[in-house]
């Protein structure tokens, strides 16, 4: 499967949901927010959870509402990774940073408007650009890519409050595949908790 076609794809059918915005009821809006993302990597029958560290979460959202339930495509860069301990013992502390685009596809059901909740659920496709190790010392080195899978599927499932043309919400996003591809005995997931605020219009 074609990770390029794929986003393309969805990116596509972005712009043409956006493009019905002429329906008064329909919103987009641009969200920013922050994430505590960390890394599960699990070499056979050890498992081993990275510290979480903070990342930014940078997106464009619509909302196409149908009833009580709407459609939220949305398409994020967003920073997932994790603080890990140098084994060597040469540079203490790593902070490994992934920088990713990723669209996840949402159902939410509202309750409540202008003002009032939401809960929000839904697939995600991720792709990786590139990724950083920065040690204690302020050091950064690239990250081999070519020991890491571009594509990533996973999902969002959260919640959060209306004021009028202001959503405040809270998601939990963790991947369902694993993104290692250096060894078959390695399994590297990601998860994170974030919290943003979208200005629709």
């Amino acid at each position: 499967m074609n990770m390029h076609r794929i986003i393309s794809g969805v990116l596509m059918l972005f712009i043409l949901m956006t493009s019905y915005q002429s329906n008064a009821q329909s919103k987009v809006g641009i969200r920013a927010g922050v994430m505590s993302s960390k890394q599960e990597v699990q070499n056979g029958d050890i498992t081993e959870d990275y510290e979480s560290k903070l990342g930014a979460d940078i997106a464009f959202v619509a909302d196409f509402p149908i009833g009580i339930i709407s459609i939220s495509p949305e398409f994020h860069w967003l920073q997932k990774g994790g603080k890990i301990e140098d084994l060597s013992g040469t540079v203490g502390e790593v902070s490994r940073t992934f920088n990713y685009l990723e669209i996840p596809l949402l159902v939410k059901l509202n309750l409540g408007e202008p003002v009032g909740f939401f809960l929000l659920a839904g697939p995600s496709v991720g792709y990786l650009l590139n990724g950083t190790d920065k040690d204690m010392d302020g050091q950064t080195n690239d990250i081999d890519l070519d020991f890491y899978k571009r594509a990533e599927f996973g999902a969002h499932v959260g919640g959060g409050i209306k004021l009028g043309p202001i959503n405040i919400d809270v998601r939990y996003i963790f991947g369902l595949t694993d993104i290692f591809d250096g060894s078959s005995d390695i399994q590297v997931t990601n998860s994170s908790l974030g919290a943003g605020v979208s200005f629709m219009f």
